[in-house]
């Protein structure tokens, strides 16, 4: 199981990799670290600076550093909270969001792939313990 598992992993990294080598979304000199950090953005969904710099471990004047550049590549903008203007909540950009999507395809067709060779059965078991990933995942 931990085989398939990890390949699994592989198949659908490589397969956005290959894409993003091909030229199919430009981007621009992005870092691992900053790669990360519009990751860890996207998936907070619309974190504050502090909440970001909280759960890298870094300091403020570090985040605020990362976040300004990414503000500059265009990857990430910056709003302010409607009651407390000195809050700024983050969100990835559509230019982050078309380069981030490049395996939304490739996935549907697993999906859609499984719901074919599968029973109704089958899918809600495999639903289950993709639920059971999930919430073991988190920590």
């Amino acid at each position: 199981m931990d085989e398939l598992f990890e390949d699994l992993y592989m198949k659908i990294t490589m397969n956005f990799y290959k894409k993003t080598a091909h030229g199919q979304v430009e981007i621009e000199n992005l870092s691992a670290v900053e790669m990360a950090c519009l990751e860890v953005v996207y998936f907070l969904k619309k974190p504050t600076y502090s909440e970001l710099a909280e759960f890298f471990n870094i300091s403020q004047p570090n985040a605020t550093y990362r976040i300004n550049k990414l503000i500059k590549k265009g990857y990430l903008t910056k709003f302010n909270d409607e009651k407390d203007k000195r809050v700024y909540y983050l969100q990835v950009t559509d230019k982050f969001m078309e380069y981030y999507s490049l395996n939304d395809n490739f996935i549907n067709k697993i999906i859609t792939n499984l719901k074919n060779r599968c029973t109704a059965e089958e899918i809600e078991q495999f639903e289950k313990m993709l639920k059971i990933l999930t919430k073991e995942a988190i920590e």
